[in-house]
């Protein structure tokens, strides 16, 4: 199974610890963690989450979560199907919100496929380090106008899809490398 975590669920049990944004972020962590180092643990994970101040002595009924989270994650990324889902607010929050989760899940990940240093990304390809580019393009976005309407939703949903395709080409890269004889971290 390789169903996250339920979203709503898990801000309650953060207790008020982390934001939505903040929490989308903890899943981008956990997936470029997973595309440098695939068998990475939960505390790593957990020791990652503390170094960036989203996580701190986190209580047992969240540290349960993010395992499941990156245990479910891993599953994802692993899946040659790529059923890879993003950790975001529900369809039924307001876009605003969704949207600054999807920046702060993109800046997440930039933190977690870099945590090992420059060194792991020097043999990337060329579209792998463009699309690293536009995930730090995405990440510096900046909510500029809070109306809503059917594009605005068709717009977002197409760069979650985008996102997704990146990722896909970021791990595939990353798995060539490795099995290519390059170093992993």
């Amino acid at each position: 199974m390789t169903d996250l975590p339920d979203f709503a669920s898990t801000l309650a049990v953060a207790k008020g610890t982390l934001e939505a944004p903040e929490l989308a972020e903890c899943h981008g962590v956990a997936c470029g963690l997973l595309c440098r180092i695939p068998d990475s643990n939960v505390s790593a994970f957990i020791d990652l989450l503390a170094l960036l101040e989203l996580v701190s002595e986190p209580a047992a009924g969240l540290v349960t979560a993010l395992e499941k989270l990156l245990n479910s994650s891993r599953r994802q990324l692993a899946d040659e199907e790529f059923s890879l889902s993003l950790w975001l607010p529900g369809d039924d929050e307001i876009l605003e919100e969704r949207t600054l989760a999807l920046g702060q899940w993109c800046s997440g990940f930039l933190a977690g496929i870099g945590s090992g240093g420059d060194d792991n990304l020097v043999a990337m390809s060329d579209a792998s380090r463009e699309a690293l580019a536009d995930l730090q393009q995405i990440a510096r976005a900046e909510v500029t106008d809070t109306t809503e309407s059917e594009e605005d939703e068709g717009a977002f949903v197409e760069i979650v899809e985008y996102i997704r395709v990146v990722i896909l080409t970021i791990r595939e890269d990353l798995r060539d490398r490795k099995s290519n004889g390059y170093p992993s971290s």
